[in-house]
């Protein structure tokens, strides 16, 4: 049946290839299309097996998809004409330009490009050793994301869980759909290759949104560059984060939006319509940017008289897309969970947005958050990201924050006020960077001085600017939009940084101003500038992979001699020995009732085993009593408080009081409960 499986997804690879060559006119616009047409048709099949108990069939899946992606060519051949694009003559075209665009380099910005290819090239290799040589063991996914995941390929369906943690049941179904079918195709690191996916098509998005800007092929593979060696990019790229899947649909929407604006079709205003869905219904943060999403909407979609022909196509489309990637995705379920409709309700139990939102905050604490965060996070960014990772670099940074930590200090931005999960502080003893970093260099040193500069420009003489500069200015309204947006809805996180990734879809097409800059400049101290900041900028995203924590290269205990459970309890090591224990006590096949608790943010994730055999069953739902351990149930597995300890009950594993965590660590007990129903 496996191999039928990969078969028909070869069938769906040719399908999608097929329909991407129809309507596009290059290859970057065709690779965007490919991305597009994967996620379109994997998401409502996922949606569709899930209702018929099949979703742990891959057989199921390789019908489904391939169902999708005939339907999407029907649709395309019904909406415009055949592109004449055939792919093999785009890829010798995009030499072509490589070439050319080489040859025309002064000497200077070769070296500079030559810098970011070496730094590109070098994170790659060491964000592919890491993919293949570990397995997903980001935090949340240990507690939510992925448990989420075991627990659907266990069941067969994506129905509500009463899970231990609030995001296994109130997080959008619409990424899973996409991590099981890769699961069903490579394991359990199949887990991880829509996000690694989603860090090359955010950095392409970037590629083709200043492309279509500016027309020029150098400026847009500098703002490539520099994309894919963002800091906080790179460190999604090889987890099981959900942010950076959304950053890769909203830079998708944003290139189909300017798209339209170059070619105001009836094929773009319909991708435009669907990708909305898609991007809707993977996270409820979509409201976090829709404010900005509205203004680039504005500038590239409705001030266009083609959008207004045709609106009932669109409304249409949209109305289907809605239908499609968004009803299912678990929003309406939320708000029958809360049992009313809020904004908050539709992504979290009201006891979390008291934690996480501002809702029940008064309009002066609203407004005092919002000040507090504009500060905070402007800190944030004036950081040496990536590059502090190193202690070279940590010396480095520290030294340079003397004057900002003088200048902020007197804002009083230091304290719990208005925080979750941490307090803010200028150096926080736990490094929130190595996992969290923010932009480094490139945000303060880079797209700042470019949005002070089209500010200026735009006080100045508005009339005489360009049709690129205003669709850049358009852009840096809709980033200062997005980071207003972001420190307003939330108390400080010191773990934001991934939602700010979403930011960097407005921002780094910007960053194409300074190839002009580079080439046409006769000042011998910009290039050299630009050829420091191409340094610095390598060596960041080099440090930012080398020294993620929970893929530690160069530690003792690193991805090279750890085992697979050493890896999933990385971020929390004194777990291990009581995980292994019971590895070692519960038969692989065995049905577990889990007493776990959210308060201590319990892993679930390694208890199925390697080969996802075990039945888990929930009975600590979040914030609610213990349920009955069920009759089926061979082994109850327990956090001290949950569940009265019992004489005969096994002690696997007790908390480190010594340990610096955000959360409270657990005490594991594992009960035998039917002796002649274990299997042997």
């Amino acid at each position: 049946m496996y191999i039928i499986f990969i078969l028909s997804s070869l069938l769906f690879l040719w399908q999608i290839h097929r329909n991407a060559s129809f309507i596009s006119d290059s290859l970057s616009d065709y690779l965007i299309k490919i991305f597009f047409g994967l996620v379109s048709c994997v998401i409502p099949t996922g949606f569709l097996l899930s209702e018929l108990n099949l979703i742990n069939q891959a057989v199921c899946w390789g019908i489904g998809i391939n169902i999708l992606a005939f339907v999407y060519y029907i649709f395309f051949k019904k909406i415009t004409d055949k592109q004449p694009f055939i792919l093999i003559n785009a890829v010798k075209n995009t030499q072509g330009k490589f070439v050319a665009f080489w040859q025309n380099r002064p000497f200077l910005s070769k070296i500079a490009f030559s810098i970011l290819f070496i730094g590109l090239i070098s994170t790659t290799i060491i964000n592919l050793i890491i993919f293949f040589v570990t397995v997903p063991n980001e935090w949340d996914s240990m507690t939510g994301h992925l448990v989420k995941c075991a627990y659907y390929l266990q069941n067969g369906n994506m129905n509500r869980l009463q899970g231990t943690t609030w995001t296994v049941d109130f997080y959008p179904n619409s990424l899973p759909t996409l991590q099981i079918v890769f699961y069903h195709v490579f394991g359990e690191k199949g887990f991880k290759v829509i996000h690694y996916l989603s860090y090359w098509f955010f950095a392409l998005s970037a590629y083709g949104i200043a492309a279509k800007i500016f027309n020029n092929f150098t400026a847009s593979v500098w703002v490539a560059l520099l994309s894919a060696l963002l800091p906080t990019a790179l460190v999604q790229a090889t987890t099981t984060e959900t942010d950076i899947v959304l950053t890769a649909y909203l830079g998708c929407l944003t290139y189909f939006m300017f798209s339209f604006k170059e070619k105001p079709t009836k094929l773009n205003l319909s991708l435009i319509a669907l990708m909305s869905g898609i991007w809707i219904g993977h996270k409820v943060t979509f409201l976090l940017i829709a404010p900005a999403a509205m203004v680039v909407a504005i500038h590239t979609v409705l001030l266009k008289k083609e959008f207004y022909k045709n609106i009932k196509l669109f409304l249409i489309t949209f109305v289907l897309a809605i239908g499609i990637y968004v009803l299912p995705t678990g929003y309406i379920g939320n708000v029958k969970e809360v049992g009313k409709f809020s904004l908050g309700s539709l992504s979290a139990p009201p006891i979390v947005m008291n934690w996480h939102g501002i809702e029940h905050f008064s309009t002066k604490d609203k407004v005092r958050n919002l000040g507090l965060n504009v500060g905070r996070y402007t800190s944030e960014f004036l950081n040496f990201d990536g590059f502090r990772s190193a202690k070279i670099g940590q010396k480095f940074n520290e030294k340079f924050r003397v004057l900002p930590n003088k200048a902020l200090n007197k804002l009083n931005l230091e304290g719990n006020r208005f925080t979750v999960v941490s307090y803010f502080s200028f150096e926080h003893p736990i490094r929130f960077y190595l996992e969290r970093p923010y932009w480094g260099i490139i945000g303060f040193g880079m797209l700042w001085p470019i949005m002070i500069f089209l500010l200026v420009k735009l006080l100045r003489n508005y009339k005489h600017i360009s049709k690129s500069e205003k669709s850049l200015m358009v852009l840096s309204l809709a980033s200062s939009l997005h980071f207003l947006s972001l420190c307003y809805s939330a108390p400080y996180d010191p773990i934001k940084a991934r939602y700010f990734l979403n930011m960097a879809v407005w921002c780094m097409p910007m960053l194409a101003i300074y190839t002009f800059q580079l080439s046409g400049s006769k000042s011998t101290l910009l290039k050299f500038y630009y050829l420091l900041v191409s340094i610095i900028v390598s060596l960041s995203a080099v440090c930012t992979t080398l020294f993620v924590r929970i893929h530690p290269v160069f530690a003792e205990k690193n991805i090279f001699n750890t085992n697979r459970l050493e890896q999933l309890t990385i971020g929390r090591p004194n777990i291990y020995e009581a995980y292994k224990k019971f590895d070692e006590l519960v038969p692989t096949d065995a049905i577990v009732a889990l007493g776990t608790q959210q308060e201590h943010e319990d892993f679930e994730y390694p208890l199925w085993g390697k080969e996802f055999s075990r039945t888990l069953i929930p009975i600590h739902p979040f914030r609610s009593a213990v349920k009955p351990i069920p009759t089926q149930a061979q082994y109850l597995f327990y956090s001290k408080g949950v569940i009265p300890f019992q004489e005969g009950d096994i002690v696997l594993g007790k908390s480190n009081k010594q340990t610096v965590s955000v959360v409270e660590e657990s005490e594991f007990f594992l009960r035998k409960l039917n002796a002649s129903l274990t299997p042997q």
